[in-house]
């Protein structure tokens, strides 16, 4: 047999008409999945921001093991520079380190000629010069490196005092 909406509606209790106990078990009820539901809110937060730390940190973490991998390839470097001329078999594996610490956006520093920056420079000597010249590097010891716009490895100069 059918039953119509309003035979159906004739038939369950008004709203009005529920007696407290379960109003007041519904309310409890709607509480908590409204507590439920924040919480899980607050967990999603809370996730989103340890997984963008953690990238964060991966990617920190992968820069500062590039640059310990790169600082005793500068070393060669310089056994390179000191080495003075070069053969065209040496002379080509020095390119191809250049080569390599250009793809790694490692580049030398500009000194001489340059003002002393304690932060990019390391000042092994100080020597005479006029005074106009005090403060401003004269003689590059050791190549200092960036890596982007950090200082890899600061450049050993000597500077007019």
């Amino acid at each position: 047999m059918k039953t119509t909406m309003a035979e159906e509606n004739k038939n369950s209790p008004p709203t009005g008409d529920h007696p407290k106990g379960e109003r007041l078990e519904i309310e409890n009820l709607r509480k908590q999945s409204e507590e439920y539901l924040n919480g899980w809110k607050r967990a999603k937060a809370d996730y989103l921001n340890l997984k963008k730390n953690m990238e964060a940190q991966g990617k920190e973490i992968k820069e500062w093991m590039s640059k310990i991998f790169l600082l005793p390839l500068l070393e060669i470097m310089d056994s390179f520079d000191r080495a003075g001329t070069l053969d065209a078999g040496v002379g080509g594996i020095k390119k191809q380190f250049e080569d390599f610490l250009k793809d790694s956006r490692v580049e030398a520093m500009k000194v001489i000629g340059e003002k002393f920056d304690p932060l990019k420079h390391e000042a092994a000597e100080s020597i005479d010069g006029l005074p106009e010249e005090s403060g401003i590097i004269a003689e590059e010891m050791q190549k200092g490196y960036l890596i982007g716009d950090e200082v890899l490895r600061p450049a050993k100069v000597k500077v007019y005092k």
